[in-house]
């Protein structure tokens, strides 16, 4: 087993299928664990924790975009064979990993005199909000140093190895902890103190990956300070920040200003529909996290062969995000209600009108994604287009959600999303196919068009036929899988591709190189 792990260190589909069976045993646990935490929490304490785990994820922005740029001047510098200059630039990261580490973690406990108050955190039971957000400035620090060696693994590769045993930390021990705590009826602050152990737990065992699969990426040391490195560092993380920003905003936002305007009681309710969103939207993005290293080596590379591969695999990944993308969002439009009914109660279902609003967003940010995160790696234009993209429309996503809010439309929350994301897509997608020789209209029909006019039409026949009924479910299914055959015929998806996935599949398996 670990002959056959070291074998496939980099290979993006064993990558893309240890990450499937994790997200399904994590998917299936989590659903678990977040019904365990409901009753053991109820619905105030429980939006209290979910709202505190989006501060702490934006409290993550401290990092100035350092942690990606360093995966992406990293992946760059292995693709050219420059070793040399590498090592110069990872002493002056570690340098500044460890300085914002300190800085960030102090700062984040600064807070407390008045962001509690200012979000509505005081909920009975919650216990001390000083410890609270001491936890969340320990947490944040760990952070940004594992961030330092997750980077490493990522940039050179490794994209096999870190999977299991996050799976074991993150989505099992750790929640199972924090719902026997819960049960105990500790602060918040002692719930959550499982997770801080499982990150300090993963930041040891990355290094020691790093280390077995590059032996000088782990080194510790040199610490030393570089004006010239650090300066060349941080101008590609200035960039890259604005589109972690925006990143944030989209993705964390909608259930701070909901809980602000509305209260955190409401919250479990949106958060419980937008779940499936949350983990279709993951597993399909994986297959392109993990294909970018590789393709971040090949679009540096000053090889013919590797430019042409990049265009295979960067077509490949597109046609499979835009198809499994709109077969998640009938899944979804058809099942919801149903799902969340076992899952939960139907106490916890939410209107039509906001589950229409999230098939949106699950069709229109993975249908573009990979537009969206290949520009990104389009040259120093494209990743500051990017970054002012993903940034602009991020802040236009928050502004249309506040306005939303105060006028009492939730589901405007979540269309918010949808606008913002499309003119990201549409945008920055262009900057790709330019920048790749890529039809951009073709392009534009085939990764936001698609995606959408199909999501509305799905969503039509789901007014139509409202109920969780068998019958209105086996007609809905029925319409739905001639829908999503048309939609794999005008994506791309056709036989000789799958033909090609399956003999891959069956090279890694077996043995052969």
């Amino acid at each position: 087993m670990i002959s056959w792990l070291k074998r496939n260190r980099t290979s993006v589909r064993v990558a893309f299928i240890l990450r499937m069976v994790s997200m399904g045993v994590g998917s299936v646990f989590g659903l678990v664990w977040y019904r365990l935490l409901l009753g053991a929490m109820g619905d105030p304490l429980m939006g209290l924790f979910q709202n505190f785990q989006t501060v702490a994820r934006l409290g993550n922005l401290g990092d100035f975009g350092i942690t990606q740029s360093l995966s992406l001047k990293a992946g760059t510098m292995l693709g050219q064979g420059n070793d040399t200059g590498l090592r110069r630039l990872l002493a002056s990261a570690r340098t500044l990993f460890l300085i914002l580490a300190c800085v960030l973690g102090v700062v984040f406990v600064g807070l407390t005199p008045w962001l509690p108050r200012w979000l509505k955190f005081e909920v009975p039971g919650a216990g001390s909000m000083t410890w609270l957000f001491v936890y969340g400035g320990t947490s944040l620090a760990a952070f940004i140093i594992s961030g330092y060696f997750a980077s490493l693994n990522y940039a050179h590769g490794t994209v096999t190895w870190p999977i299991l045993p996050t799976m074991l930390l993150v989505q099992l021990l750790a929640p199972f902890f924090h719902w026997r705590l819960a049960l105990m009826h500790m602060p918040l602050w002692v719930q959550l103190s499982p997770y801080l152990v499982s990150t300090l737990l993963l930041i040891v065992l990355s290094w020691a990956m790093l280390k077995w699969s590059h032996p000088w990426l782990g080194e510790l040391a040199p610490l030393k300070y570089d004006h010239q490195e650090s300066k060349s560092l941080m101008a590609i993380s200035g960039w890259v920040y604005l589109v972690s920003v925006g990143s944030v905003i989209y993705f964390q936002t909608d259930s701070l200003v909901i809980g602000s305007v509305f209260g955190t009681g409401i919250v479990p309710t949106y958060r419980a529909s937008y779940r499936v969103i949350e983990l279709c939207t993951t597993l399909i993005v994986t297959a392109s996290y993990v294909g970018l290293p590789k393709m971040t080596q090949w679009i540096a590379s000053p090889h013919e062969a590797d430019r042409k591969r990049l265009l295979t695999e960067f077509k490949r990944l597109s046609v499979f995000e835009v198809v499994l993308s709109c077969g998640a969002v009938l899944g979804y439009i058809a099942f919801n209600n149903l799902f969340v009914g076992i899952w939960l109660d139907q106490k916890h279902l939410a209107p039509l009108a906001w589950q229409f609003a999230f098939a949106a967003n699950l069709a229109v940010t993975v249908g573009g994604n990979a537009g969206i995160q290949m520009s990104m790696r389009a040259g120093d234009r494209g990743l500051r287009i990017a970054g002012m993209a993903v940034a602009g429309t991020g802040l236009l996503n928050l502004g249309l959600s506040i306005l939303s809010a105060k006028m009492g439309w939730i589901a405007g929350v979540a269309w918010a999303t949808v606008v913002a994301q499309s003119i990201s897509s549409l945008c920055l997608g262009t900057v790709t196919c330019r920048y790749l020789g890529l039809p951009a209209v073709r392009w534009a029909a085939r990764c936001w068009l698609l995606p959408v006019g199909f999501t509305l039409g799905a969503a039509a026949l789901k007014w139509r036929f409202p109920d969780d009924s068998f019958g209105h479910l086996g007609l809905l299914a029925g319409c739905y899988l001639a829908i999503f055959l048309v939609v794999c015929w005008l994506g791309g998806m056709s036989r000789e591709l799958l033909r090609s996935e399956l003999n891959q599949l069956r090279g890694i398996f077996s043995g052969r190189r």
